[in-house]
């Protein structure tokens, strides 16, 4: 059994999937993701069956959200799946917060800013550094940045976040059985 597959089984225990709820799926998720133990999870990517994929692309928007604002999100390794992330949304049903990440990826885009470029900024600063998004980006970033956190201020999670939660669980509910196949799978290889 290789890291992934045993990450995947202590997370996720195949035998307790069944009887799980979405919201209890969705919540064991939400507990344990940060914890050291399960590093090659969130590393992994679209190698994880894609409900748990979803599940976790939701959960580190939100805590990125709540923690420090969408420019957290994107200056973040959680940046790097904003695309897969407004996917994610759209999958679960919530079509309204998938266009505003839709919005904000233009935006940067449009402006030549990446998640990897801020990436860059901020690990180019030590960590006694106390910036601001002007210091460590410079004038323009700066600018791109502030009317993405305006466009990222009309999300619904910004607001209230159990109405998509409860988008998640209903879509992890509703694809229990792909879930289950798809550990199955990734167990057994």
């Amino acid at each position: 059994m290789n890291k992934l597959q045993e990450e995947l089984q202590q997370l996720l225990p195949l035998d307790q999937v069944d009887s799980m709820s979405g919201e209890e799926v969705v919540g064991s998720v939400a507990m344990d993701l940060y914890r050291a133990e399960f590093a090659t999870i969130r590393e992994c990517g679209p190698e994880l069956p894609q409900v748990l994929r979803d599940t976790i692309l939701i959960i580190d928007l939100d805590t990125e959200l709540s923690m420090s604002g969408m420019t957290g999100f994107l200056e973040n390794a959680s940046g790097r799946f904003l695309g897969e992330t407004m996917e994610a949304m759209q999958r679960i049903g919530n079509e309204a917060d998938a266009e505003i990440l839709k919005n904000i990826q233009h935006m940067l885009s449009e402006s030549g800013v990446t998640p990897e470029l801020l990436r860059a900024n901020v690990n180019a600063l030590s960590e006694q550094d106390v910036t601001t998004t002007l210091n460590t980006h410079g004038q323009q970033i700066h600018e791109v940045l502030q009317r993405v956190e305006l466009e990222a201020g009309n999300l619904s999670m910004q607001s209230d976040n159990e109405e998509v939660f409860e988008l998640l669980y209903q879509y992890v509910d509703t694809n229990k059985e792909r879930l289950k196949q798809e550990l199955q799978h990734l167990l057994s290889n």
